[in-house]
């Protein structure tokens, strides 16, 4: 009677070592992500499940990188990145962490690179940042591929906070930037940097901003906290002006389909509508078809106020959230 296989994931070598047959692992129930190993075929999708099994036969110097990194991290990915079909292994400098084709394999890890997360070995929040930046500067063109945009996407993330750690400050960023000087993608790194800001909700908040700012828009307080004079809170604008009193909200899909958030969001534009503020709200629709429209119902409002954008300063990023004072018109 054949051995019974040993728990999945598993190395073929200790399987048959341990008596298992061939034919044993052949079966349609396993699927092997890499030759050598065997995993549950169920969860061939599942990245974290496809990692446990490619660490097998990875040395203890290597871990995963790039935009397979980033997944792991939970750190937004561009539209078309297919972290399990495009999976990135990093190893010690001059070495091929695995002989796999299917892989794309990287070296020049330093020491500190690379951290656990789930037991995995995982590059860390910065260094995957950094590896992310070379990536887009590879090519554009490239399914997957880090533009601009997707660097802040992914920067604001990281300042916001990535899972099971706090916010990753900028000065960590800024030193491992320091440090990358003169390799593939320093000079979109830096760039994306210097766009980037703290306290963002959704990269599509982060997208919104960019394309304000591409319009001539300055750049504007992110996630500000206003108050009335009594000290009341009243709202958390995703983005504003608010010398100017104008405030653009981006409502995802959770506003739509939770009632209970929408009265919430109803009741606080009221509130600073009240108060002698603009607010202008948006849509995925409003920012990714309509734009033209958009950006002049966002003009219309420095309009009224009797500014031109451009006489406008921009925001800079605030270590602590901007905390706004507006004064109350009705007793």
């Amino acid at each position: 009677m054949p051995t019974p296989l040993p728990p999945l994931p598993f190395r073929v070598a200790d399987a048959l070592a341990q008596g298992s047959t061939p034919a044993q692992l052949r079966a349609s129930r396993l699927h092997a992500p890499v030759r050598g190993v065997r995993m549950d075929a169920r969860r061939a999708q599942d990245l974290e499940a496809v990692c446990a099994a490619v660490q097998l036969v990875l040395p203890d110097d290597a871990g995963f990188s790039h935009t397979s990194a980033a997944a792991l991290w939970g750190l937004p990915l561009p539209h078309g990145a297919e972290p399990v079909a495009d999976l990135h292994v990093s190893g010690a400098p001059g070495r091929r962490p695995v002989a796999a084709r299917a892989i794309r394999q990287h070296e020049g890890l330093e020491p500190g690179d690379l951290a656990r997360l789930h037991g995995l070995r995982v590059t860390t929040p910065d260094r995957t940042w950094a590896d992310l930046g070379a990536l887009g500067a590879a090519s554009d063109a490239e399914p997957g591929a880090f533009g601009l945009a997707d660097l802040v996407v992914v920067s604001d993330a990281l300042l916001r906070g990535v899972r099971g750690r706090g916010p990753h400050p900028r000065a960590l960023l800024e030193r491992r930037l320091s440090r990358w000087e003169g390799r593939r993608g320093a000079v979109m790194l830096r760039r994306a940097l210097g766009l980037s800001r703290r306290f963002v909700d959704s990269p599509m908040e982060t997208r919104l901003r960019l394309r304000l700012v591409a319009s001539g828009f300055p750049c504007p307080v992110v996630g500000a906290d206003v108050f009335d004079d009594d000290g009341r809170w009243l709202a958390r604008p995703d983005l504003s002006w608010p010398r100017l009193r104008i405030a653009v909200e981006y409502d995802g899909r959770h506003h739509l389909v939770s009632a209970k958030q929408r009265l919430d969001d109803v009741a606080r534009q009221e509130e600073l509508e009240r108060l002698g503020w603009r607010v202008v709200v948006l849509f995925a629709h409003d920012v990714l078809r309509r734009w033209p429209a958009t950006e002049g119902r966002v003009l219309q409002a420095f309009l009224d106020r009797g500014v031109r954008p451009e006489d406008v300063a921009p925001a800079p990023d605030a270590e602590a959230r901007t905390r706004v004072v507006t004064p109350s018109r009705v007793r």
